[in-house]
């Protein structure tokens, strides 16, 4: 039986756990602090948003009900892709058991590919499959 990332990482809990730290990484780093402390007012309510596209995402509960489309007009860069993607590896890794960060991983490389994508290329980001 294949069990979901999403339980195997402990369900609601485990990813709220995950996306705590992040995001507790995320608001002190030099590259993408700024850009969290310039468009998010409400913390608690972008936590939950987010853990909730995660449940989506890892093959919980459905929760997610929005798009990508508003990181399109944060002037966001490759950098700042590239930033997030090592951010959220390197937490997945403290995180997580290893087989569960790599998914984790893999997951976010397609998320950042599909916001690329999205921006016709412009953000260039490189979502290659190595860690």
């Amino acid at each position: 039986m294949n069990v979901p990332l999403y339980e195997r990482i402990g369900g609601r809990t485990g990813l709220e756990s995950l996306v705590g730290a992040f995001y507790a990484a995320a608001r002190l780093d030099p590259v993408l602090g700024p850009v969290f402390a310039q468009h998010v007012q409400d913390w608690p309510s972008h936590l939950a948003t987010v853990t909730d596209f995660w449940s989506t995402q890892t093959g919980g509960p459905p929760l997610y009900r929005g798009g990508m489309g508003r990181h399109l007009r944060l002037g966001l860069e490759a950098r700042h892709f590239e930033h997030w993607l090592a951010l959220w590896s390197r937490i997945a890794g403290e995180q997580l058991e290893p087989e569960c960060a790599a998914e984790m991983v893999q997951i976010a490389r397609g998320v950042a590919s599909r916001l690329a994508e999205m921006a016709g290329g412009a953000y260039g980001v490189r979502v290659g499959t190595g860690r």
